[in-house]
């Protein structure tokens, strides 16, 4: 089959206008010309996320990705208008949540793949680079919380490098969905004492959560990753949207109160708390966007190895790899500076890892 034959549905970075509907057939997703996945069905709303993230959450993107169907495809195109009004009716919502769900999953694939090539001296900049921009974003935290002027000029200082801007792209992950509107409804509410088990890694999930009260504790490999106490935070939605094994498990850390929800529970609430599928829609477009910053970034640091690669390259490596660990060591020794000059206590924790 030649590539002429695809149709075109739109190209990387264009203007996003209008959803397709493809009532049958294969369309495949071009990230770059080697970083690519398909999704193959029939009824499927295709290019939703860019529409999602413009114009709820006002971000003014062009296309993440090129997208091609086959020939034999039938596909047909959605203004953008007539898209966004149907996101108010159930089946709409709930079919465009799965496409981008899906979507989120192979793109995660990708990552994952392309982060078994970053070795050596090129994993080492990576994870440097991760680990300056996760001090600097804490560092933004806390001044967003104090609004104090030095914390501000300290965090200005080092979030414009070239090293925390490399980290953003590497290590940055969507914000967590979250569900504020009350969910009264005891029929989905779940009482569990401390050290109960709410799902396991790697069981079949056709339930999503809602945290109401309490601290639940997220496990990987018996290993506790982190513990997660923010009212309204939401754990599962990808295993109850795809049927997903899940990626982890779920443990109570004190007494929890939840709200268990299934697909048959989100169509009963879509009529009086459509707010549930569009808290769900845009954090799914937003994980959907950075999963493909994550992959241009990757990809960047590889094709960079492979134009560079030849003689003294192992030498030019290892300077970058110092250059950057000098650079997080003058963060750490600055957050130091402040935090031991006493004018930064809720900096404790923060400093205590370095």
């Amino acid at each position: 089959m030649s590539p002429r034959n695809f149709i075109r549905l739109y190209t990387i970075a264009s203007p996003a206008q209008s959803a397709f509907l493809l009532n049958a057939g294969r369309v495949y997703f071009f990230v770059s010309n080697t970083d690519k996945y398909a999704l193959k069905g029939n009824n499927l709303i295709i290019g939703a996320s860019e529409l999602i993230l413009n114009n709820l959450l006002d971000m003014k993107l062009g296309r993440l990705e090129t997208a091609l169907c086959d020939p034999d495809s039938r596909v047909k195109k959605i203004p953008g208008e007539t898209f966004l009004s149907s996101l108010d009716t159930h089946s709409v919502a709930l079919n465009v949540s799965m496409v981008i769900a899906q979507q989120v999953v192979l793109t995660n694939q990708i990552i994952n793949t392309n982060i078994e090539c970053v070795q050596g001296d090129e994993k080492r900049i990576k994870e440097t680079s991760i680990e300056y921009y996760r001090i600097v974003a804490r560092l933004r935290e806390e001044y967003d919380k104090r609004r104090l002027p030095w914390l501000k000029a300290l965090t200005e200082k080092f979030e414009t490098t070239l090293i925390c801007k490399r980290g953003e792209a590497l290590g940055r992950t969507a914000a967590p969905t979250k569900i504020t509107t009350p969910l009264a409804d005891t029929e989905t509410t779940l009482e569990l004492p401390k050290d109960a088990i709410i799902c396991e890694e790697g069981s079949i999930g056709d339930e999503m959560y809602i945290l109401q009260a309490g601290t639940v504790d997220v496990l990987i490999n018996d290993t506790r990753v982190t513990s997660i106490s923010d009212r309204g935070y939401v754990f599962g939605e990808i295993a109850l949207l795809l049927g997903e094994k899940r990626s982890a498990t779920l443990k109570a850390k004190s007494d929890v109160l939840l709200t268990r929800l299934r697909k048959s529970d989100l169509k009963n609430m879509a009529e009086s708390r459509n707010s549930v599928l569009r808290a769900l829609l845009t954090s799914l477009a937003q994980k959907h966007y950075h999963n493909i910053e994550k992959i241009k970034a990757i990809g960047a640091m590889l094709i960079e190895k492979d134009l560079s690669a030849g003689p003294g390259e192992k030498s030019r490596q290892a300077q970058e790899v110092q250059r950057a660990q000098n650079d997080l060591l003058s963060l750490k020794k600055e957050v130091s500076q402040v935090y031991t000059a006493g004018k930064a206590e809720f900096l404790a924790e923060l400093v205590d890892g370095f």
